[in-house]
């Protein structure tokens, strides 16, 4: 699949001969089937790329991928210095780093689990919340629209 969105034969080749090339693969079919635009899919391969080498650069294993990795793989993209990895903009990297992690456990590949954030709603909201269901009738998906940035009422 990574004929889909790159077309020099020595590029897709490189991409496949790299240390977790079948991965590369994978997530271009991924992406492919999810019809991402050829230029978004190639730089959310690219960063995925990017990142199996500072993992390997970083003696660690790509089972054990997860948002911590992320995060500081984002981090280091503060001062990155790797060879033939260019200046793409760190929110691109994220999404691509975070689309990677996420097809990568679909594909029982990371065996890391997925870490839930629990968010408390505040006191006065979950209270305004049950006033307007009591006292106006408001449903359920007006309430979460008012409630976005928080929670679900």
């Amino acid at each position: 699949m990574l004929t889909e969105f790159f077309e020099p034969p020595l590029r897709i080749q490189e991409l496949r001969a790299g240390p977790d090339g079948r991965l590369l693969e994978g997530f271009a079919q991924e992406l492919c089937q999810a019809g991402y635009a050829e230029i978004t899919a190639r730089r959310h391969i690219r960063a995925a790329e990017h990142l199996i080498y500072w993992m390997g650069r970083n003696g660690r294993m790509i089972a054990g991928l997860d948002e911590r990795a992320i995060e500081e793989f984002v981090h280091h993209l503060n001062r990155c210095r790797c060879p033939r990895y260019g200046r793409t903009h760190r929110r691109d990297l994220r999404r691509g780093a975070r689309l990677f992690l996420r097809y990568a456990r679909f594909a029982d590949i990371v065996t890391t689990r997925v870490v839930e954030e629990i968010i408390v709603a505040p006191a006065l909201l979950v209270s305004f919340c049950n006033w307007m269901r009591q006292q106006r009738g408001t449903c359920d998906a007006t309430l979460y629209g008012y409630s976005f940035p928080f929670v679900i009422c």
